[in-house]
């Protein structure tokens, strides 16, 4: 079944407005009769003389129930009156989405029974429906159910903290082996180079040879006694234009800045592949420790998707010529669904076809294809559904191809136990531990309703990449002229280049000849353009064009800085909504650096 963005049955819609109350309705009496019975199951609530409810948990005197009343109107109103406006199809700027209804109510289902998934204890329905995502978000990627794994969090920050943690954990552990009296045998003959680089899979023996002697948790300890001694645990390589949170994780796990080592971008901005195997290779040769390589699957600011099928070419080459590899971790937190664009309902992923997909007019690039077919390949990937999962937050994932890797961070508590152990706990498992069910119930109605598959969220999504691609055709610096009768469009507007996914970057032309006080000309005009697109949204919010904002180096001249304007298409526009938005864009440009005069370049 196909699922358009404007399909009444799949997001809020006129039509199915009386639906939703009349389910939320049910949803609250259920709430109230499971309240009552908890309530009263040691014995019956006495009568109350004035005929109130008692007991404990009682809603209280009616002059409560008006503060409450009077306090949830006040928020929503403001929630009403002043929320992004996130559904409108002018709203363009970041990787926030309208809900699915079936989402949102799923959501405030579980809300009220406050589950928390660290333990079965406490949320016996929302950790068997976590378990269920985990086998959809492994089949996502391309893993095995019975052998990956994979988990939500609160978001892609945390899931891209715990893969380095874990990535760290695997690192260290061949050279504290070898230090071992009692496990050294079970690397006898390895030469450091390997030790120092040993192949994940490897090292996963390893960890399972260690916990069948009983040596695990004593090794583990080793091996972080041994990396704060260490001069580095290692070298962390990763595309330049990679997100902030990779800072912050850093500096987290105690990598210093000779630690962390930004690979340069190629004019698509995605990572340099041949860069990084020169750094591969020479870190190897030398036998210092590679914590890990991060690729990007949908990257922040371009929704560019990294060359990983040559990611992976090179570590099988680097396993060939020393012997030694490397951990590969993909940020696909904006990026991860889309490999639904090619999934069958069966889970296998279709080949490249240079024709439109299916229902959605989106036309995709073979080495984006190529990205999304080697995804299985990684050892690590992240994915939030809160972003084209089109849930909501806090529902962020780490899926892992083996799930043995999580035994050098988990830690057992004294205090809840974790189920019949026929599965693979969360709450010990899991850098949060503590997380709310609701967000599992969320992504789990979400991936029912819409389905992982071509037709599901490959059509959802699909139609927000086609809908990218139309308005880089537009502002194409190669665009063809437009038809007789229409107006061109304005020169001064540039897609930067051709979209992976679906966002686009747009430059704007200068604004004079010095830059405009500061910086390149290019720069200065897309700043003053994003101040004035921004301000216009702040002041009238419902029909104001609201886009972000990106900081491109290097795309017209070395080391050059440019601010451009930031597309993130959430959803799919008709083509007079499209119109509209490019028309918008256009006047913007026009309100900001004045009339487009004959002479003025275009970005190039």
């Amino acid at each position: 079944m196909r699922h358009a963005h404007g399909d009444a049955g799949l997001f809020p819609h006129p039509d199915n407005r009386d639906t939703f109350i009349e389910l939320l309705r049910h949803v609250t009496d259920d709430y109230y009769r499971w309240h009552t019975r908890c309530a009263q199951a040691a014995a019956p609530a006495p009568p109350v003389p004035d005929g109130r409810s008692g007991g404990h948990g009682s809603a209280g005197p009616p002059e409560s129930m008006k503060t409450v009343g009077d306090l949830v109107r006040e928020l929503s109103g403001r929630l009403a009156r002043e929320s992004t406006p996130f559904p409108s199809p002018l709203y363009l700027a970041h990787m926030t989405t309208d809900l699915p209804v079936a989402a949102s109510l799923a959501h405030l289902c579980a809300m009220l029974y406050n589950p928390n998934n660290v333990t079965p204890e406490v949320a016996p329905v929302t950790t068997e429906l976590e378990h269920e995502v985990s086998a959809d978000l492994c089949r996502l990627i391309g893993y095995a159910p019975g052998t990956g794994w994979a988990h939500l969090s609160s978001g892609g920050h945390a899931a891209n903290y715990e893969a380095v943690w874990i990535a760290r954990n695997l690192r260290s552990l061949p050279s504290a082996v070898a230090a071992h009296p009692a496990a050294r045998d079970l690397v006898a003959g390895v030469p450091p180079v390997v030790l120092a680089n040993m192949p994940v899979p490897r090292v996963l023996d390893l960890v399972e040879a260690l916990a069948g002697r009983g040596l695990l948790s004593e090794v583990a300890r080793l091996a972080a006694a041994r990396r704060r001694e260490a001069d580095t645990a290692g070298t962390l390589l990763l595309a330049r234009s990679a997100h902030y949170a990779w800072d912050k994780c850093a500096d987290l796990l105690g990598l210093g800045p000779q630690d962390v080592e930004p690979v340069g971008l190629t004019p698509e901005h995605r990572l340099d592949v041949h860069a990084l195997g020169r750094r591969v290779r020479d870190l190897l040769e030398r036998g210092r420790p590679i914590l890990a390589v991060i690729a990007m699957c949908g990257s922040s600011g371009e929704g560019a998707v990294d060359d990983l099928d040559a990611v992976l070419r090179l570590r099988a080459d680097c396993e060939r010529r020393f012997g030694a590899s490397f951990y590969v971790h993909v940020d696909a937190a904006f990026g991860g669904y889309c490999r639904s664009l090619w999934l069958e309902p069966d889970g296998g992923m279709a080949p490249y076809d240079d024709r439109p997909l299916g229902g959605s007019g989106a036309r995709m690039k073979p080495e984006v294809h190529a990205a999304f077919r080697a995804l299985p390949g990684a050892d690590s990937v992240t994915v939030d559904p809160h972003k084209s999962g089109h849930t909501p937050y806090p529902a962020g994932s780490l899926v892992l191809r083996d799930r043995r890797a999580v035994a050098l961070v988990a830690r057992e508590s004294a205090y809840f136990g974790h189920g019949d152990g026929s599965r693979l706990p969360f709450g010990p498992h899991t850098l949060e531990g503590a997380r709310p069910g609701a967000a599992a119930a969320a992504v789990w109605a979400a991936h029912r309703q819409i389905g992982l598959h071509a037709d599901g969220y490959g059509r959802l999504l699909g139609g927000c990449i086609a809908t990218a691609q139309r308005l880089h055709e537009r502002f194409s610096p190669a665009r063809r002229p437009r038809p007789s009768g229409t107006a061109a469009a304005d020169p001064r507007i540039v897609s930067c280049f051709p979209p992976d996914l679906n966002m686009i970057n747009l430059a704007v032309g200068p604004v004079d000849a010095d830059g405009g006080g500061g910086g390149s000309p290019a720069d200065a005009a897309g700043r003053r353009v994003l101040e004035s697109i921004l301000a216009e949204a702040a002041s009238a919010p419902l029909t104001s064009l609201y886009v972000s904002g990106n900081t491109l180096t290097g795309r017209s001249r070395p080391g050059q800085r440019e601010q451009v304007l930031r597309l993130c298409l959430m959803k799919e526009l008709g083509s007079g909504a499209l119109d509209t938005v490019a028309r918008s864009l256009e006047a913007a440009v026009s309100r900001a650096l004045g009339p487009d005069r004959p002479g003025v370049p275009a970005v190039q």
